[in-house]
Formats: C-alpha cells, structure tokens, sequence
C-alpha cells in the first residue's frame, strides 16, 4: 500500500499548496497589522472584515515576496495590512477573494510568535521559566516568561563567576503562555521577557547549571535556572531566529525597545569572525585590467554559467577582471566543479575565492576588493544580466570626473520595467521615525521615466551595480559589517563617499536586467528576517537621521 502511494505521488504530484498564507498578526496602539502572501495567479484581492462581514478601512502595502515564488514556482505577493480598529482581534477575519469568484475567509488571531524551545511546551505547575540563554562574548541574553502580569523590572543574574544586577530588558505578551494559563488573564500580560546582561568575563557559553535568574514573585524570592544556554556563533541563523521571532516589531512600544537586541545581534555575526580563504584562477586573466568586477555569490552558483556567457559577448577580457567571492561554504566542492567545467565552456578567465564560513554580502564584497588588481572596482550581483556591449566603458566615462563618487546604472525586471532607478528615504506607517529606502520608479515602464538626461546626481544607488574607484571604497572602510545579512550598508557607504566631497550619479542609459533577490535563494520561517531589517534600519537611522531628512525636504 506505501508502495501504490509513493507512485501515486510521483504522478500525481504534491498537493497544491494554500493560495495564501498569514504569516504573523501583531497588535498596534489603534489597531492591527496583518503580513502574509498569496499567489497572485488565484487570488485577485484581500481586505479586513469586522463581525458584521462589513469590511473595515485598511492600508496594505505590496511586498515583494520572491522567496515565495522560488519556494513554490508560483507568482506571489506578500501583503501588510494596518487596519485602525476598536474591535477585538477574535471579530476580526481576513476576506480573500479567488479569481474565480469564490470567496474565503480565515478568523485572526494574535500570531506569529514561536515557543522558544520547539519541543517544550508551557509547564502549568511552575509560575516561571528561564527557558534559554543565548551567549556571545561580552553578552548574555536571557528569554523566558514569569507570571508578574510584566511587574517585575528588577532581575539579578547569579553565575559561576560573578552576580550581575546592571541589565536591559524587555517585556512582552506571549500567546504561549496566554494559552496555557488563559483563566489568569491579570499575570499573563507581559509576561514575556528578554534580558541582556553586559558580561565581560564570559569569552565562551556556561553551562545551563551555572546560570541562575533570581527575582521577586508575590513578595518571594525566586530562582530559575536556566534550562537550555546555547552560544550565539554556533548556529547564527537558528541563533536569530531564538532571539527575534518573538518580537512586534510593528508595534510602537517594542519598536522602541528594539536596541536591546543589537549587542546579541551583533555578537552572533562578530565583525572580526576569522574566515580562512582561498583563491582558484580559472583561464588567463588581465595582467592589467582596467576594473576589477566583484560578485559575492550565496544560496544560488548557477548564474555563474549565465553571466560568465553573458560577459564573453559584452565585456572585453583583456581589460576587465572578473571575482567571484563564494561565501557559501557548504557549496565549495559544487563551485569548483561548475568553475572547472565553465573554464572549458567559456573563453573568459575569471577567479572564484571561497571562503571557510559566511560571512554575509558586505565582508564578502570587502574580501573581493582586497583580491582586486584594477584602481576601478565594480560590484556587481550575481543575478544581474547586461544588455548590450560597452556598458562598463560607459560607466567609467562617468567616473572619469573627479568628482564623480559612485556610478550606478538602470536596473530592469525581466519585462523591461523598472527595478532601479535611483533610491530615496520613505517612511514606513508601521515603524514610525525610522527611514527606510525606497525605489521610488520601480515597476514602471521605461517609456513613462523617460529622461533626455543620460546621468543624473543621485545620493542613493543600490549596490546590486556599482561602480567607483578602490581608493574611495577603501577609504571610507568599505561595507560597515554592523549591517547584518544585508541591509543598508549600500545606502550606507553612499553617504560615506558623499561626506569625502564627492557626487553619486545614475546613468539612465546603461540598462542591465536584474533578477531581483534571486541570487540568494532563501526561504527561512517567522518573522525574524524582517526583524533584522528593521534593527538595521536603527542603526542606519540612528547614523544618519539628519541627512536622511534633509534629503526629503529637496523634493
């Protein structure tokens, strides 16, 4: 019988998957905010419905949801839906309407946070845990839960080797815990807690033993002991999702506690991580090339046989030198082979430098310009497609100009709209006071961004196509590695090279097609990669919240 199913299976196919899916739904301080997605090719429109069926007024925001689509094949849209509502969440439902006419509706519930330890559920005996610990040096982070209805503010943290008393922490209401003592609704708010214990004597984890939570519970004098302490560095991305599923970054009041995080974050992807490399010369290359071309490459080799094709009809190889940077480990033995294979396939040379561990998109950029043998780098995706010829010797004309900065370029969508045209700050409904970037042209077509003007100065570029000269890269630091997994250290080094006395500029002209975020190929659960953003973005913000206002105030 498993036999006739297994083949059944296999001729039948998986079956079709949900056409849409919510993803978390986060209280706000005059309603709610709803994220998830659907499958474009099924569903034509959502809205928010109160008990009555009537619908309520909502903002929704589109959002690009490309990890999705590479999940399941399908066309995707990811939503966000802010509706300002007295109404409880329990007579709230979301009204999808099908293609085809039919109507489906899914009740909401607060959601979207994730018990900690997965295989552990909620104790009803204890009044309190200390579930984890998550170590990095100089840091501890403790998460667990107390039922004090978020009371308690004072917390001492006993270990083997010292007492600490200075923390920051932050409260909050888990579902978890809500659910399984829901007949004591007074202590189940805000019983959530995060805190962050500044240890410097802590240089490696301690055992969950010698980790010890002592706090004051109805005029008694508690201790919890740590059930799980796991080192932040181990497992990076498990080790984020441990510390930011949890957390409403759209609710005001957790977004304004959100820099509690940033050390943990921080010392989860420590800037001065050693990463042992080594480099592979594939062809003859350049002695002398004119631009060095760097192009991290993650999740996806592939395009490495589309662009390595593409180059051998659009760039000249005796003047260019082609990088690739593999910070994708797990895939070296996979990129060597391809590389191999392409050597022989292709007539240009190129170089792949792989790298012992991940160590994201800026480093990786900042390892490649370290290997680069021109004055004039161009970082470059590995997802982007050029058009035509003579493209890069555009780019450089711009850069000729001493007071030329960064040199960006076109960037278009498989149909031929626009994907990049230049970036600006925008504000975000959901996360007020921070900016955020924004392409203001994207998705239109060229026809209607239409320009006499071959350049023009833009502060902001995208650093999918970049071109400046290695003496500015290098005196600005290159990439800020405080940006983790990629998020604002383009816009970031913009502002950088601005502050040397040079002008960022656009050339409308040079058009290069860009599979937007499929070169990286990443599908992770919850909602802790949005997290990250954000935290990036107060860093960002928190760096240049002046110039990033000044600059909405030209418009």
């Amino acid at each position: 019988m498993n036999k006739i199913k297994s083949i059944a299976r296999k001729l039948l196919g998986k079956s079709a998957p949900q056409p849409f899916r919510i993803d978390s739904v986060a209280q706000t301080v005059d309603g709610f905010c709803i994220v998830g997605w659907y499958f474009t090719n099924q569903i034509k429109r959502i809205s928010v419905l109160d008990a009555n069926s009537k619908p309520l007024a909502s903002d929704i925001i589109d959002i690009e949801r490309d990890d999705v689509a590479a999940a399941t094949g399908q066309s995707a849209k990811g939503f966000q839906i802010t509706v300002t509502t007295a109404c409880a969440i329990d007579e709230l439902m979301l009204s999808v309407q099908r293609e085809d006419g039919n109507s489906l509706t899914s009740r909401l519930t607060l959601m979207g946070d994730v018990v900690p330890v997965e295989s552990e559920k909620i104790s009803t005996k204890s009044r309190f845990s200390l579930e984890y610990v998550i170590a990095v040096d100089g840091h501890l982070c403790l998460i667990g839960w107390v039922l004090d209805g978020g009371a308690t503010r004072e917390f001492t943290l006993n270990t083997n080797k010292t007492t600490y008393t200075e923390h920051s922490s932050f409260r909050y209401t888990r579902s978890d815990v809500n659910n399984a003592f829901s007949n004591e609704p007074s202590v189940t708010a805000n019983a959530g807690f995060v805190l962050v214990f500044s240890a410097p004597e802590f240089t490696s984890p301690p055992s969950a033993k010698d980790v010890k939570l002592q706090l004051t519970l109805e005029g008694k004098s508690e201790v919890l002991v740590a059930q799980h302490v796991f080192d932040g560095k181990a497992d990076p991305m498990t080790s984020v999702q441990r510390l930011l599923n949890n957390w409403q970054s759209a609710s005001p009041s957790q977004l304004q506690q959100g820099d509690i995080f940033l050390p943990i974050l921080h010392g989860i992807y420590p800037a001065n991580v050693s990463v042992d490399i080594s480099e592979h010369t594939y062809g003859e290359p350049s002695f002398s090339p004119s631009v060095s071309v760097i192009i991290p490459l993650y999740g996806r080799i592939d395009f490495m046989r589309y662009q390595l094709s593409n180059f051998g009809r659009n760039v000249d190889k005796n003047t260019v030198e082609v990088i690739y940077v593999l910070d994708d480990p797990k895939l070296a033995d996979e990129a060597r082979k391809l590389a191999s294979e392409l050597e022989t396939i292709t007539a240009f040379p190129f170089k792949l430098i792989v790298l012992s561990r991940n160590v994201g998109f800026g480093r990786a950029n900042n390892i490649g310009v370290e290997h680069a043998s021109a004055d004039t780098l161009l970082l470059l995706n590995s997802d982007i497609l050029p058009k035509n010829k003579g493209w890069i010797e555009s780019l450089q004309e711009s850069l000729s100009k001493p007071t030329a900065g960064i040199v960006g370029a076109r960037l278009l969508f498989e149909d031929d709209t626009i994907q990049h045209d230049g970036m600006a700050p925008m504000r975000v409904k959901e996360h007020p006071g921070l900016w955020f970037n924004d392409h203001p042209k994207k998705g239109w077509p060229k026809h209607i961004a239409y320009t006499n003007q071959h350049e023009t100065e833009c502060q902001l570029l995208t650093a999918a196509c970049w071109m400046l000269r290695k003496e500015d890269f290098v005196a600005v630091g290159g990439f800020d590695p405080v940006y983790v997994l990629g998020d604002f250290e383009d816009s970031d080094l913009c502002l950088k090279v601005e502050a040397l006395g040079k002008k960022n500029v656009i050339r409308h002209d040079i058009e290069l097609y860009h599979l937007e975020r499929q070169s990286q190929n990443l599908v992770q659960p919850g909602r802790w990669k949005h997290n990250v953003t954000v935290l990036n973005a107060m860093t960002y913000n928190n760096r240049w919240k002046d110039q990033l206002r000044a600059m909405t105030e030209k418009v």
